[in-house]
């Protein structure tokens, strides 16, 4: 299984994120979540106004999902202690959200926030991939000299619809398939009426000798009448 640290806000934004193809892991500090219902009261999320409604109607969903009550009983428990993990959540059948009560210990200082900071601590102490929207903050994570591994969410893409059509293109170039009979009325009407006619022509053919000797016989009859 594949693992990711991730802010959910990208959930709402990339709803790709949620239908993999393989096994994921998301790794999420626990401040992302809470900082899901700032964005909640906040009037713009991003820029365009079409994708704005749409980002904020799903991110209404991640927050109900968040708040369902097996969901948030997993999450108090894992504010116990200073980085301890909550117990797997599952998604769906493909994806699994791990909460972490992360810490921001200002190890970076003033040029990283505490979320970034704790996106980055998390990233370096689980030892997987990050994965952001953000380029500023992926290029100051470079400029930094941060040891760990950024991946930009438009690089990340499952592809899913892809897959899809490799799949559809793959079944119409098989030969197999390609040579299979087709199932319509049509056909099975021309297949009823060439059993029928090979029926008639086998009965024909079984019929055949027995006229040809009753054909003979009247012949041999008519030819002995003729001599008496």
């Amino acid at each position: 299984m594949q693992r990711f640290v991730v802010e959910p806000i990208l959930f709402a934004m990339f709803g790709e994120l949620l239908f993999p193809t393989e096994p994921i892991e998301y790794i999420i500090p626990y401040s992302t979540v809470m900082e899901l219902y700032d964005l909640r009261e906040s009037e713009e999320v991003i820029s365009d106004p079409q994708e704005n409604e749409r980002v904020k109607a799903n991110l209404e969903k991640i927050i109900q999902f968040f708040e369902q009550p097996f969901v948030s009983k997993k999450l108090d428990k894992s504010l116990r202690v200073p980085w301890q993990k909550s117990r797997p959540i599952l998604f769906n059948e493909n994806v699994t959200f791990t909460v972490v009560n992360a810490l921001d210990n200002a190890e970076y200082g003033e040029e990283f926030d505490p979320v970034e900071t704790e996106l980055i601590l998390l990233a370096r102490r689980e030892q997987i991939p990050l994965i952001t929207d953000q380029l500023q903050f992926q290029q100051r994570i470079v400029e930094a000299r941060i040891n760990i591994t950024v991946i930009d969410v438009a690089d990340f893409g499952f592809q899913v619809d892809d897959g899809m059509f490799e799949e559809l293109e793959m079944y119409e170039e098989d030969p197999v398939l390609a040579q299979a009979p087709v199932n319509s009325f049509e056909a099975q009407e021309g297949a009823l009426s060439a059993a029928e006619e090979r029926t008639i022509r086998s009965k024909s053919n079984k019929m055949l000798p027995w006229v040809v000797s009753i054909f003979g016989l009247i012949l041999v009859l008519f030819v002995i009448t003729l001599i008496q």
